[in-house]
């Protein structure tokens, strides 16, 4: 094999490398595409329900009914909103993670699959007495293929934790929004008993 041969290997695998980084570039556009559109509801939901809410306050008649407008329910249906817009946000980043995740496991899949090959080529068409070379060159390359292990099994750990972080989030909202209506129930019983 000569050296032209080896460069058109190497070059081939760098092709596979950059076919790999636009397929992690489109799916980022398109979860950021999907969060924009998912900011875009919220905040015109919250706007529509701030609005309403205004309009109510401004057109009671006494301070008993502003007090009966703004009770425990109507921040548990805002809590309740929050709570289905980060479920919303933790989907598509949870699907966007699987992605990612399977782009890179295809992709050091496909560039361990490519270097061993070029080694494999290198090796057969090794001029003779190149064997200690060549032995210590598949040295080299195996620690390189641990590190690949390494990134694969540190990617997989990071996107578990950050999905294991965002479920604690909307436990821990669900949670303070059961605290304040059991808070608020006694204090509703007592001003309609009052």
């Amino acid at each position: 094999m000569n050296q032209d041969q080896i460069t058109a290997k190497l070059s081939q695998i760098n092709s596979k490398g950059l076919e790999a980084s636009f397929s992690l570039s489109e799916a980022a556009l398109e979860n950021a595409q999907k969060l924009a559109e998912l900011n875009y509801a919220a905040s015109k939901d919250v706007l529509v329900n701030t609005q309403d809410g205004i309009q109510q306050v401004l057109t009671a008649k006494d301070p008993k009914q502003v007090t009966e407008l703004l009770n425990a329910e109507t921040f548990q249906a805002a809590g309740s909103q929050a709570v289905a817009y980060q479920k919303k946000v933790s989907k598509v980043l949870r699907d966007g993670n699987k992605e990612f995740v399977n782009v890179v496991d295809a992709s050091i899949d496909q560039l361990q699959d490519g270097f061993q090959d070029w080694i494999n080529t290198v090796a057969a068409n090794a001029p003779a007495g190149s064997d200690a070379f060549l032995s210590s060159f598949k040295t080299v390359y195996g620690s390189a293929l641990q590190g690949f292990e390494q990134f694969r099994a540190a990617s997989k750990e990071a996107f578990a934790t950050a999905e294991k972080t965002a479920d604690q989030a909307i436990d821990a909202i669900q949670g303070q929004m059961v605290q304040a209506k059991k808070a608020a129930t006694p204090a509703s019983r007592a001003r309609k008993s009052a």
